[in-house]
């Protein structure tokens, strides 16, 4: 039902950002039957009021709804989240018919890198590169609040520190080894399938960072990295079989859990 709703919302969004002119609940409710979503003149309404009380569009008098500028940052967020169900969902066929070693050979050589960056971001921080990190993990926290995927903060975050680090072979190489591996909304889609309280560990790293304590934020981000090394093991151990089924248009194949 979430679901459903999230696409009603969608489909509302992306019509009043293509419309020169306010349109009227008559309007959006003919052109979401024509897209397969028969909704009643009631549920029409209740979905703009909505859409209206959470500051994403506004009414203009009798003429209709205009899109806000919240409501386009909301829309470039589901349009961004439609096109990680797709990539997600390859990734969920591919991932039953894979070993957990590639990922988390990955993770071993991101924790080598990412730790001494961490530790770098914490001698040359400075306070605009303090309020950076906080800014990303303010919006993470927020995401996390509604229950939004926050997988765009996550690459944010350690972007950023990786920023701060200063040094480009670092950055180059940790550049080459996240793009090889999954990306950050397949680990935030383990760590929740876990149990793990996600985006948790950024807080530690940041304090480390802004009090200038590079070994702190050394032993932070190691402890990060370690954490989603834990949650991709229990993950294999115990919920591979629990993968849906029928993704990416084959049929799904049971992986035998390592006995290692």
């Amino acid at each position: 039902m979430a679901q459903e709703f999230e696409e009603q919302e969608y489909f509302v969004l992306h019509l009043l950002s293509v419309s020169a002119e306010p349109l009227g609940a008559g309007s959006i409710r003919e052109e979401l039957a024509k897209n397969g979503m028969d909704l009643s003149e009631a549920s029409v309404g209740r979905l703009l009021r909505g859409l209206d009380g959470r500051g994403f569009t506004t009414r203009v008098g009798f003429q209709g709804r205009l899109l806000t500028a919240a409501g386009e940052e909301r829309l470039s967020l589901l349009q961004s989240e439609r096109e990680k169900i797709v990539s997600t969902g390859a990734f969920l066929e591919a991932v039953k018919s894979r070993e957990r070693e590639m990922l988390l050979e990955i993770l071993v050589a991101r924790r080598a890198i990412e730790r001494e960056m961490a530790a770098l971001a914490a001698r040359l921080r400075t306070a605009g590169d303090v309020a950076a990190l906080r800014d990303i993990l303010d919006r993470q926290n927020a995401l996390l609040a509604r229950g939004e995927p926050m997988a765009s903060a996550d690459g944010e975050f350690h972007e950023e520190v990786a920023r701060i680090s200063g040094n480009k072979v670092l950055q180059s190489a940790i550049g080459i080894i996240r793009k090889s591996g999954e990306g950050a909304s397949f680990f935030e889609y383990i760590r929740t399938k876990v149990g793990s309280r996600v985006g948790a560990d950024h807080e530690a790293v940041y304090e480390a960072i802004a009090a200038g304590d590079p070994e702190a934020a050394e032993v932070a981000m190691t402890r990060h990295i370690d954490n989603v090394i834990r949650d991709v093991s229990t993950y294999w151990k115990d919920h591979v079989r629990d993968l849906p089924a029928g993704l990416g248009g084959r049929k799904s194949r049971t992986v035998r859990n390592d006995p290692r």
